[in-house]
This record gives C-alpha cells, structure tokens and sequence, in this order.
C-alpha cells in the first residue's frame, strides 16, 4: 500500500458507455457477481495507476493500482483517508456502500435506477459540487499569529508536536501530524473555543516530544494539557492590518490593495465559534437604533438596509431543539448554512433569495425531506460498512470497527450543524423520532434554511421575524454579535427556567455574571458562588436579580456558563526527567 499517493486527485472511472440497467433496492442490494475489472455494479473500470484508490468506494480501494489488496490493507487507506481529510478540513469522496447511486435515499422510494450517471454522485448534498465537503474554518491567515503558525504546542512539561491517531497505534501510517497549530482549530467540535474532552477527536490526539537523552515520548493531549485556548492564537486586528501592508507592493494595482485591506478591516476571526460564546442581549439603545429602520408599519425590511444589514445580519435569537436545550439562531439574509439543503433561488434583478414552494407546509416537508435523505444514507453506509467487516475475527473487527467513510463523516458534520446535538445514532434516531411525532415542530427545531426579510418590534417588547419561506416567529428577546469571543458562554436554558428550576439547576460554582468593577470601571466576569449568590429571580425585563447572602441585590442581563481555561502548572516546578527538550539533532560523520 502506498500511502503517498492519497491526495485530492480525483479517481478516473471510464463511464461514457451505455450503463447496464440495474435496480437497486434499499433493503436488499442485488449482488452483482464480480471480477478484477469490474465495480460491485457490473461496470468495467479503466484504472490509472497514479490515481488508483484516492477516490471511490471500498471495492475500488481494494483494487489499488494493478493489483488487489486485502481487506485490511484497504480499510488502513481508509484511516489514512480519514485522518488527512480531518486535518485539512475537507472531505474527499469515499463510500462502503449504495449511498454513492444519485436518489438512492429519496424518501418517497427507496428504489432507483441506474442509468447514465456519473459515478460516483451524492444526491442529499453532502458534499460539494467539487467533489469534497469542507469544514473546519481557520481565520483568515493575517489573523494567525507565530504560535498558530508553529507545529510546537506548549504544555506544562514543554513543546511538543501534535499527531493525529486514529487507529491507536501512534500513527503507524504516517499521515497525522500536524503542519501547524492552527489546524487544531478544526477540532473545536462543540465551537466554544477550547479544545478539550468535549471534542470528539480530543481521546485520538497525541504529542511527540523528547527527554533529555533524546528519547522520544509519546502521550495523550489530555495527559499533558486540559485543554488548548484558540483564542490565543488569533493575532490582533493591528498586527492583521501590518501584516497586509507589508505585502501591498505583491497587489499589483492600489485598488486591489484597498479593497484587501477593507475586507481585513470588516473580518472578524471570532466568527468561526459558536455564537453563545460570542453574542449578548441586545440593550435599550441596541433596540432604539433598530427601531430607527423600521418602516411606518413597524417592519424593518431586511433587503431594504443592506447598508446597516449584510449576510449575516450579526443579529440571533434563541431556539428550542430536540433535546429540550436552547441555542442561538443566528439570522442570515442569504442562506449561508450547511449543505444540509434549501429551497431558496437568487433573483439576480431584485438580488433577493426567493422561496420556491408556495405551499403553506412545504417549510416543514422540506426539512424532514432532507433529514431523511440524510438518516438514510447514514443507515445504509453503517450496514454496508458493518457487513463489509463481518467476516473479521472479534480482534480485528474491534480495530475497524470505527473506520468510517467520507460519506459518513459528512453526514455526522451535516447532523450536528443542522441539528445542534453531536453526532450518536441515539440522537439521529431520536430526531427521526421526533420528526414522526410532530413534523412541523421538529423542523423548526432544525436550522433555518430559509432566509430573514423582515423584523417587527412589537409595543409588547417581542419581536416578529418574517422568513421568505412565509415563516413568522415571534421571540421574546434578540441577541447581538460582540464581535469577539468570551472565556464564557450564554445560558440560554437559564432564561426558559422556571423560577423553580432557575435555582435547583445552576450550578454556583461554573456559573457567573458580567460585573461592572465600581471604582474602575471595568466589566469583570464572576462565579455565583464568589459573588455569595443565595437566591436568584427572574424579572418581567428578561432580566435576573441576584440576592446575595450579605443582603446585596445585583441585576444582570444574562447567565453565562464559565469555560475552564487552560491551567498549565509553571514548568519550573516539574522534575528535569520529565520535561521535554527539542529534537536532538542528527549529526552526520
């Protein structure tokens, strides 16, 4: 097997003859008898050997090049796959099964028929149109500072490099170290700004480093570090702006220059977390300078103000998911989200996003439509991949039992940021179920696919958002973007507590307020329980009191959750046998 050659070139599949005309079922896929040079659907396959395997299904794989490989040497290119398409941050095409057939997961039949179609394709929209689904952001390079652009991570014993290992045998195919830090920030799963346990890939980081001898060391992240803080490596917007000026003479032309420069000054790094931990409640003045757009029926037309309003409108709201916990909606004038689908159509003369269904339901069948397009192709590319190796011992079954495809991996991406909750197929059941109790509801659990025209302000202090799907919510309270990210996030359940549970559920010691300091004026972030909170009591105003165990009363607009930082004992206090020291280097005689 040559891992060397997995890479983002596409694998070449001679399809322009005639294809033979295949049904497939869902349940029960026809088993087509194969030879050497034919995929699972009959179909001659004209290989090239500098392209063999980094693209396909598993079949085609196991065919690397002119000869055919085991099934383990094949599932290995699959993890080699896996880890490269996580540390880059796309996606390439890769399936165990029928999902790859356009229309396999249509919710009406699940039937199809093949013909005449390029191979392989994604019909639910997992994947981009180039062939790979892209995630994982990372600011915008000026915005990287020095520790964001080394491969050395610190830790409390000192530098070390990072590695992914998916398998658990310390990388042995050599394909998961990291080329720098910044790429940690595709690993910020929960979108908090720590890398830490919460992270689903935070048990499969390790670190290399090396004792004082020049032996190498190998451990665990979470043996050296209790989380990683990304916000320190995002540079300052001066050093940002330094940083372009510096390469002014490489823009060619002054007007390339300035609009470079503009776009810099408008980017906001911290806009790849998750908004809870970079929003606020909106205040009085917040409302009054809104109110100031509104027309003399009280609505404020979104496309109208595209001077005050542009794509992300910088404005969210919370909403209620499958779970019972709230998250933050942020509103969008475009739709920006996922693959996860849309209805939408850009009208180039009005230059606004059109709903195309005029049916009154076809907000709520859209979304369950494409959920089950999603849930299917999940299904089926678990069973494929679960059947593929069942004829594996109980040991080597338990070593691939969690390889999985690009497929299904876009798909967990899909789930989660559609959805809110992380990726477990207790969740993805548990949506499905919801979806079959209440379909109306569930889809609006789900993340807006429709577009924001309009916002009312209504004399009772709610608000009214108008979608151009014909969705009209009314909310009790809207947030707006800070333009940074906190060591703390919003409580947005704390605000739908009741008074009961307000004060049965908080935790005093995680939980904290923004404080303004009376003597400097400052606003500093403390825990309820430093503060001596005894009782808290929510008001009319969306806002809480505070009652304090020496009669103080303090009110707070919000209740944030603080994230634990990254506490890194001082090197100087760990014994010398077990710090680490650089890579020794390697003399030549």
């Amino acid at each position: 097997m040559n891992i060397s050659l997995l890479s983002s070139n596409t694998f070449q599949i001679q399809i322009n003859q005639k294809l033979p005309k295949i049904e497939l079922n869902f349940a029960q896929t026809e088993q087509i008898k194969q030879d050497e040079n034919t995929d699972r659907f009959g179909r001659k396959i004209e290989y090239y050997d500098y392209y063999a395997g980094s693209y396909g299904d598993i079949n085609i794989v196991q065919k690397y090049g002119t000869k055919t490989q085991t099934k383990e040497e094949a599932l290995d290119e699959f993890i080699a796959r896996q880890t490269k398409s996580i540390l880059g941050g796309a996606f390439y095409n890769s399936t165990f099964g029928a999902s790859d057939i356009r229309g396999i997961s249509e919710v009406r039949e699940h039937t199809i028929t093949i013909e005449d179609f390029e191979y392989p394709t994604f019909d639910s929209g997992y994947f981009f149109h180039n062939n790979y689904y892209q995630y994982g952001k990372i600011p915008q390079e000026y915005y990287l500072n020095s520790y964001a652009n080394s491969n050395l991570i610190d830790t409390k014993f000192g530098k070390a490099e990072l590695f992914l290992d998916l398998a658990g045998d310390n990388d042995r195919l050599g394909v998961g170290s990291f080329s720098s830090n910044s790429q940690l920030f595709r690993f910020d799963s929960d979108g908090n700004g720590f890398v830490d346990k919460n992270d689903t890939y935070f048990d499969k980081l390790k670190i290399r480093a090396y004792d004082k001898d020049g032996n190498e060391i190998i451990k665990k992240l979470s043996e050296v570090v209790d989380s990683i803080n990304l916000k320190d490596f995002i540079d300052s917007k001066s050093n940002a702006l330094k940083k372009l000026e510096a390469q002014k003479d490489n823009y060619g032309t002054i007007e390339a220059y300035e609009n470079s420069l503009q776009s810099l000054k408008d980017y906001n790094p911290y806009s790849i977390f998750k908004p809870e931990v970079r929003y606020e409640s909106m205040n009085e003045n917040d409302i009054k300078e809104l109110s100031k757009l509104a027309d003399e029926d009280g609505w404020i037309d979104i496309n109208s103000n595209l001077g005050a309003f542009n794509g992300l409108l910088g404005i969210a709201y919370a909403k209620q998911g499958v779970d019972g916990s709230y998250r933050l909606e942020e509103l969008s004038s475009y739709p920006h989200t996922t693959n996860f689908g849309f209805n939408n159509v850009f009208d180039t003369t009005t230059k606004e996003y059109y709903w195309r269904d005029s049916d009154k339901n076809s907000y709520q069948n859209q979304q369950y439509t494409r959920f089950m397009n999603l849930y299917n192709d999940y299904m089926s590319e678990l069973k494929n991949r679960d059947d593929y190796i069942n004829e594996f011992d109980d040991e080597t079954k338990a070593k691939y039992q969690n390889v999985k495809s690009s497929v299904m991996l876009s798909i967990e991406r899909e789930f989660s940021s559609a959805t809110g909750l992380n990726f477990t197929l207790e969740n993805l059941q548990k949506v499905k179920d919801s979806f079959e109790k209440d379909r109306a509801n569930t889809a609006n659990m789900l993340k807006d696919t429709d577009t924001l025209t309009a916002i009312r302000i209504n004399k009772n202090g709610t608000f009214t958002l108008k979608f151009n799907s014909g969705r009209e919510i009314i909310v009790n309270e809207l947030y707006k973007d800070s333009g940074k990210a906190f060591d703390v996030e919003l409580n947005l359940n704390a605000k739908f507590a009741t008074q009961i549970e307000l004060n049965q559920d908080i935790d005093l010691v995680v939980s904290a307020a923004k404080i303004q300091d009376k003597i400097t004026g400052q606003i500093e972030i403390k825990s309820l329980k430093d503060l001596g909170v005894e009782i808290i009591k929510k008001l009319s105003n969306n806002k809480f009191t505070l009652q304090t165990k020496d009669g103080k009363t303090i009110i707070i607009d919000q209740i944030y959750t603080r994230l634990m930082p990254n506490n890194q004992n001082d090197i100087n206090l760990i014994d010398d046998k077990d710090k680490f020291y650089p890579k020794p280097l390697r003399i030549w005689v």
